[in-house]
């Protein structure tokens, strides 16, 4: 969980109380942080939700405790002035680093309090929300330095010269990316691509290199200046806003002035950055069984309020918005987990079960076991592997293209291997044979495990199932073998199952089927030559894989 420094004597300001050491250990709580260290006046404060940028700096995690201490309550009103300012989205960017937001504070009065919250921030959301400034990248700049309108366009990496921060030489785009510190870390954002993104003034003077590097004469806040243009770029628009909305709400709770940026694309015109408040329903009797509290639809209200939301009884519902800068409100439960806080964990009262219950194994779990354990006994050898997979190992190596757009996927992947959740197992077993294709042979190995596919009739819209595979490698790898397996699972575990002619792309053709088994769906068959030599594979080899 991310950690952030702060002044006492500046979130205490900032609460508008002072507090002693266990009141304020107190208040942490109702924005899901403690004191991990205190050394004078300087706090360490450990935030517990990773889910929530605006509680990475001092500015945000008063905002939360002053709602909660009944200081302030509802939405935080945030005037934002309108601007004349533009920034002018060329298309060169488009397929490169397609989305900004901006915006514009005035009347900054800088101190060394703010200075460390701004960069903090903007080192933490670009870390965390923004994947390491994959999916957003945060600028702060002088901005009367700067002379609308401002351009975010791509040059090739010989085109553009400008001094990096903390730099006193010019350099191409190119070297700042083979010679800046800033620029070796981050040149894999940019890899591939023939041209780097650069937002500049009217005037040709670079403000940064998104999403790398400021420029040394624009891209550096002080104690002179009193202006500052804040800029968000990346991949999603409503990633982009969201970062930005982060950013500005916590240098208006310091009382800047907040002035709109227009952003001209090539075919539409946003103004950023948005305030407009998000809306979600909560059944009250949904809040009250999950608490476990009987709670009216007024004290609900008002507990939401402390949250920092504006909230209204609507027949059995409770209609709630919440603030532009919340990002982590996907479900009823979000909104009620915050009402929790409001009234206090300790305020409610444990009650003893009134209905015993014996604890059991799942059947799934002991039909897991049953499978296993035959498996075992056929003297196969079990493995395990990664439930997160990738669509190039699960559906073009194994010859499944067409599955290539039905799979559960990662919104913000941390790695290109690991982008979905396996549908199917066989794709990882054949990997699991690749990397030990210089053992003996036969290898005979098996996986009982959860896969996950999409399913429009469950709730969540994915469906889990547990599954088994066998695959058998060497020779008299072959389709009767691969059979036999599947009548030894069935006839140990008292099961019927149907075999149905299938032509299915990863095996030869004619020697592979459909299975029916207990109700459930598989398919066994031998491998054809592509499919092995997709994998590396150099032996006959063999798969099954049931619905268990």
């Amino acid at each position: 969980m991310p950690s952030i420094e702060a002044s006492r004597k500046d979130l205490e300001a900032l609460i508008g109380k002072r507090l002693s050491r266990q009141q304020l250990g107190e208040a942490l709580e109702f924005a899901k942080g403690e004191i991990d260290s205190e050394e004078g006046d300087r706090l360490v404060i450990d935030v517990k939700d990773s889910n929530r940028p605006d509680l990475l700096s001092a500015e945000g995690i008063a905002r939360e405790i002053k709602g909660r201490l009944g200081k302030e309550k509802g939405i935080p009103k945030y005037i934002v002035l309108k601007s004349n300012v533009s920034v002018i989205v060329d298309k060169s960017v488009l397929e490169i680093r397609p989305c900004i937001a901006a915006a514009l504070v005035k009347n900054v009065k800088v101190s060394e309090a703010f200075l460390v919250q701004m960069v903090q921030l903007q080192e933490k959301v670009c870390g965390t929300f923004g994947r390491k400034r994959k999916e957003a990248a945060i600028g702060l700049y002088d901005w009367q330095k700067l002379k609308e309108p401002m351009h975010y366009k791509a040059y090739k990496p010989k085109e553009k010269k400008f001094t990096p921060l903390e730099y006193s030489v010019e350099m191409d785009l190119e070297e700042i990316l083979l010679e800046h510190p800033k620029g070796k870390e981050y040149a894999n954002l940019l890899q591939g691509c023939d041209r780097y993104p650069i937002l500049e003034d009217s005037l040709g003077t670079v403000a940064s290199m998104p999403p790398v590097i400021n420029s040394q004469l624009t891209g550096k806040v002080s104690e002179k200046t009193k202006e500052v243009l804040v800029e968000v770029t990346g991949y999603r628009q409503e990633t982009v806003n969201t970062a930005l909305n982060v950013m500005v709400s916590a240098l208006a709770e310091r009382g800047f002035d907040i002035y709109s940026v227009n952003v001209k694309y090539p075919n539409r015109a946003i103004v950023t950055p948005d305030f407009s408040p998000r809306k979600i329903l909560v059944q009250i009797e949904e809040a009250e069984k999950i608490i476990g509290v009987d709670l009216p639809g007024k004290k609900i209200v008002e507990l939401l309020q402390q949250a920092r939301y504006d909230a209204k009884v609507v027949g059995k519902m409770i209609e709630c918005k919440y603030p532009a800068y919340r990002q982590d409100i996907l479900h009823p439960v979000d909104v009620i987990e915050d009402l929790l806080i409001s009234y206090g964990y300790n305020n409610v009262e444990p009650l003893p079960v009134k209905v015993p219950t014996i604890g059991g194994e799942l059947q799934s779990e002991k039909m897991r076991r049953a499978v296993e354990n035959v498996c075992i006994g056929l003297g196969l050898q079990g493995v395990l592997t990664y439930t997160m997979s990738n669509k190039e190992k699960q559906a073009a190596m194994a010859g499944l293209e067409a599955e290539k757009e039905q799979f559960v996927e990662i919104a913000n992947p941390a790695s290109e291997n690991y982008t979905i959740f396996r549908k199917m197992l066989f794709p990882e077993l054949l990997e699991f044979l690749s990397k030990n294709k210089n053992e003996s042979y036969p290898q005979k190995i098996f996986e009982a495990g959860k896969t996950l596919e999409l399913d429009s009739k469950s709730e969540t819209g994915v469906a889990e199932k547990n599954k088994l595979c066998i695959a058998l490698s060497g020779k008299g790898a072959e389709f009767t073998v691969i059979k036999g397996a599947l009548d030894a699972i069935a006839g140990n575990l008292g099961m019927q199952y149907s075999l149905q002619e299938s032509n299915i792309p990863s095996f030869e053709q004619g020697k592979s089927a459909a299975v029916k088994i207990g109700g459930k769906n598989g398919f066994l068959g031998e491998l054809n030559k592509k499919t092995l030599q997709n994998f590396g594979l150099l032996q006959p080899t063999a798969v099954l894989e049931i619905e268990i």
